[in-house]
């Protein structure tokens, strides 16, 4: 209830006396507070509405008055309302003037109408928009729990908290990082939350219950008592969005173990069983999937459920889990919630680059099958060690093929052919196998080899034709440096 609502209400007959902004007029009202006598301001709150018949004021300097009113401005309250006809015929004069000066809107309330009838009607307006308040409240935390449950990121939830507060939301850590917001396109610092921090009712805490703590801030809209009265509830669902970012561990973290093995293992897993497998982790075998692999040192790691927020706010149905030292995820969108199944990666990519800019990182997809993941889990966990922050693999590459093809045949030829080069250095102390690795890492590029090996070009060359005839390979042929490739990355990716 605000002042201008008093103004409002024919039954009241109220008269303001002091020219009072519209933005003073919308100030909400705490609570009335009767008072008689000449400093009550130790026993008022913000934003109470005074009620006196000025029993006892029967003073007329106007530095009496100015000293009063200028008390209450300080609470402050947000207007005066002044019964006349009791101890006042009209309202003091001197009055008027300190509530003009100090810019406190001075109501009269006439004879007519008791103070007991203004109080009551108060009253009942704050306790009816109490109680509708409460109520949406809970329709919120229940609009907050239908997005979690559907999958929804927790951005999703903010959402919903946004739109209830007419505002703008946001998530920050102890660090004063921006963790999550809606709108998207709102812009927050850590300024931001330092305001915030210090501006009544627009900042919570979030009941995460562990050694992670985060704050609410809210923004431009419901302020104070009213705001912590409607997010309250739904603050209890953000937190749990936050605690499931926290888990270490996945809920099928033993199945998804058992899947990268599998995955991994080309030779001793039929493409059946590593499906069931799949299927088993809670993921749909005919719907797109995306991964993400991650390799963030000791240091990071405390911080990967960065990573998996950032996976959760574009898809819904995420496996993040740590395998082998990495951080790996496993995610899916519903059929109906993605229309473009190639804009994600890019999106996902975007997001990841705000939260941890030098990570090693890599983001594969859409990947339309199980045996597509294998190919592409193998680009991924190759990629991100080449890689120094996040970025989106290739649809294809060598790696995955070289997995993909090569068995126990052709680990066996790999090795007959580059025998002769092993060989050759055993018996010579030679270099020719790091000449071979050079050139083909430097794309065959005679002068970037020489300054890699730090050699002379004739150098390489002469090394470059006793390989040629060892290998029975000619190395100035595509063919030929494809050849050699594929046997140094095959025997290179033996067990």
């Amino acid at each position: 209830m605000r002042v201008s609502d008093l103004l409002a209400e024919d039954a009241l007959q109220l008269r303001l006396h002091t020219p009072s902004t519209a933005q003073r007029l919308a100030t909400s009202i705490s609570y009335t507070a009767p008072a008689e006598f000449l400093d009550p301001t130790p026993f008022l709150g913000a934003n109470c509405l005074l009620i006196t018949h000025g029993i006892g004021f029967n003073f007329f300097d106007q530095r009496t008055w100015d000293a009063y009113v200028e008390r209450l401005a300080g609470v402050p309250v947000c207007a005066i309302a002044f019964v006349t006809g009791v101890a006042h015929r009209l309202i003091p004069k001197p009055l008027v003037e300190a509530a003009k000066a100090h810019g406190i809107p001075l109501l009269e309330v006439p004879s007519v109408v008791p103070a007991l009838q203004l109080q009551r009607f108060v009253t009942s307006v704050l306790e009816a928009e109490r109680f509708a308040l409460t109520r949406q409240s809970w329709e919120l935390a229940d609009l907050c729990a239908k997005a979690a449950r559907s999958g929804g990121s927790l951005r999703a939830v903010l959402a919903e908290v946004a739109a209830a507060a007419e505002g703008q939301c946001a998530v920050f850590d102890t660090t004063g990082a921006l963790i999550s917001c809606w709108p998207a396109s709102s812009r927050w610092t850590a300024e931001d939350l330092r305001h915030d921090r210090g501006s009544s009712g627009s900042s919570f805490a979030l009941p995460t219950g562990g050694t992670e703590h985060f704050q609410l801030v809210v923004r431009g809209g419901t302020t104070g008592e009213p705001l912590a009265t409607l997010i309250g509830p739904a603050s209890s669902i953000l937190a749990m969005q936050l605690n499931r970012a926290f888990q270490a561990s996945a809920p099928h973290q033993t199945k998804l173990e058992r899947l990268m093995q599998q995955l991994e293992d080309w030779q001793g897993v039929a493409l059946k069983e590593v499906t069931r497998t799949f299927r088993g982790t809670g993921l749909d075998a005919h719907a797109p999937t995306f991964l993400v692999v991650a390799e963030p040192d000791k240091a990071e790691l405390p911080h990967a459920w960065r990573i998996r927020l950032a996976v959760q706010e574009h898809l819904n149905n995420a496996h993040v889990f740590t395998y082998r030292g990495s951080f790996y995820a496993l995610a899916q969108a519903r059929t109906d919630t993605a229309a473009d199944w190639n804009v994600i990666p890019d999106r996902l990519l975007g997001s990841l680059r705000q939260v941890v800019p030098g990570m090693p990182l890599v983001i594969k997809g859409p990947l339309g099958s199980v045996d597509e993941l294998r190919l592409g889990l193998a680009h991924a966990q190759w990629l991100v060690r080449q890689v120094r922050g996040p970025a989106v693999a290739a649809p294809m590459s060598i790696e995955s093929l070289v997995l993909a093809t090569a068995g126990s045949g052709a680990h066996a030829a790999a090795e007959n052919l580059l025998a002769p080069l092993r060989n050759y250095d055993q018996a010579n102390n030679g270099r020719l196998m790091p000449t071979l690795r050079a050139y083909l890492d430097h794309d065959a590029q005679p002068s970037r080899v020489c300054q890699a090996l730090y050699i002379h070009r004739n150098t390489l060359s002469k090394r470059l034709a006793l390989m040629s005839r060892l290998l029975n390979v000619r190395l100035d042929t595509l063919d030929g440096l494809t050849t050699c490739m594929l046997a140094v990355r095959i025997t290179d990716d033996e067990p």
